[in-house]
């Protein structure tokens, strides 16, 4: 017997905490990465590397969040096309997540390098690491 799990028939509370564990649990093991990093760091290094740690953490958090949005915001229309029967533009929908996504990949990838040295003025870190 196969279990289809449906949002838009029958109770909504499990096949919502289902769908938001993995998301959620994403973003915690984000935030507990930059919380044992800067551990680490703080018992090895200067203050100067654990200020640097931190604000690469902060930088990595934004970016998460950021795609962790695009992507909430890519399944709730993907949800409403197939809730409305519509598979055909849901594939198309998903297509086009793909293809955003490895443009901001890209994007986001010749930025940080192009403008390293500018960043890194940005927040303060010296320019002869770069």
């Amino acid at each position: 017997m196969e279990k289809n799990t449906s949002f838009t028939e029958g109770k909504i509370m499990q096949p919502l905490l289902l769908f938001a564990v993995p998301v959620l649990l994403a973003l915690f093991l984000q935030a507990m990465y930059g919380a044992v990093d800067l551990l680490i760091v703080g018992k090895f290094a200067s203050s100067a590397d654990v200020s640097a740690v931190s604000t690469g953490s902060q930088i990595m958090t934004t970016l998460t969040n950021l795609v962790s949005s695009f992507a909430m915001g890519t399944t709730i229309l993907l949800g409403q096309q197939i809730g409305s029967g519509k598979k055909e533009e849901g594939g198309r929908t998903v297509g086009t997540a793909i293809l955003l996504f490895a443009g901001i990949a890209v994007i986001m990838s010749v930025i940080l390098v192009v403008f390293a040295p500018q960043v890194s003025s940005l927040m303060n870190a010296p320019e002869e690491a770069f």
